[in-house]
Order: structure tokens, then sequence, then C-alpha cells
């Protein structure tokens, strides 16, 4: 599975590369996608968890309505936010690159702080 990257353009505008859009129309349709995001996340094992979410989600839900006979349009965006497992380091015994990944981690939901 390729990396998602964050850039940032020279208006200041950030853009993701490796992420993927898909426009479904069913409940199903989405629910499959939610589920394969799910089977794609990285999982590894501590001494204090032994399926360690390694890995953020977000599943971004965008909704249209639109009543029959008019040209008004509703528009609504749901978040749906799965952060990564930020476990004590040192009870977790943890070295390599399980350590490495908790450091990224933790560094990660500490920006999400600011």
């Amino acid at each position: 599975m390729q990396r998602v990257a964050m850039m940032e353009d020279e208006d200041g505008n950030f853009h993701f590369k490796n992420l993927s859009v898909h426009q479904v129309s069913t409940e199903e349709e989405a629910l499959n996608l939610l589920f394969l995001g799910d089977t794609n996340r990285a999982i590894g094992e501590t001494d204090m968890n032994d399926s360690s979410s390694r890995s953020h989600c977000i599943f971004t839900i965008m909704v249209e309505g639109r009543r029959t006979g008019s040209d008004s349009v509703t528009r609504s965006k749901l978040n749906l936010v799965d952060l990564a497992g930020s476990e004590r380091v040192h009870r977790t015994s943890s070295s390599g690159q399980t350590l490495t990944e908790a450091k990224y981690i933790n560094t990660s939901l500490f920006y999400l702080e600011m």
C-alpha cells in the first residue's frame, strides 16, 4: 500500500498524495469502502495490545440532496476519524520498528492537538 504524503503548494494550500475518492450511490457501496479501508490499516502487537492500530483512518462521507422540481442543493460532510493507538512507550517494551511507529504516532497526535 502506498504511503499518504502531505504537500504544501506555493499558496499555502495542503494537498495529499495517494488518497482516493469514490462516488457511491448506496449504503452498501459506502460500507464496502469503509471495510476495505479498515482491512488496509496497519496493525501491530505490543505488550499492552495484541492488535494495536498503527495507522490513522479518516473516512469522509459527503451527502448531496436535491428536492424534486427545485434547483436548490443541500450538501453535508461527515468525517469519521479513528486515530492510531497511543500507548506509553515505556509500558509496551517496544523496540525496533514498533518503537519507531509509536514515536511517529505520538508525534502526529501531538500536532493534532495544536
